[in-house]
């Protein structure tokens, strides 16, 4: 009788500790963040930029036009912070850095 419920909880906390340890590698420091401009080359801007983009991905449209590529990378990791869900969006008109957003 416990063991569904001892089973429940230990692939509860391996998925939230899993999840935890994504949101991290998609981390944009702000610092890192503030240092961007608009226009620099993607190879200037890649050392900063963390492993992975974050997979929540923010309801707003997203820039159009060739070329344009965006991605995304978390405001924080703390589910418990106010910025929980946010996202830089950093798009790219080939290896150029053409637009962001918060």
């Amino acid at each position: 009788m416990m063991l569904p419920l001892v089973t429940g909880a230990v692939l509860s906390g391996a998925l939230m500790g899993w999840e935890m340890l994504s949101a991290s590698r998609s981390v944009l420091d702000p610092r890192d963040y503030a240092r961007l401009r608009v226009g620099q080359d993607r190879s200037e801007v890649e050392h900063v930029l963390p492993d992975r983009q974050t997979i929540p991905r923010p309801s707003a449209t997203e820039p159009k036009g060739r070329g344009i590529t965006c991605e995304y990378y978390a405001m924080t990791a703390d589910r418990f912070d106010d910025r929980s869900g946010n996202a830089y969006r950093l798009c790219f008109r080939g290896t150029c850095w053409c637009h962001s957003t918060l």
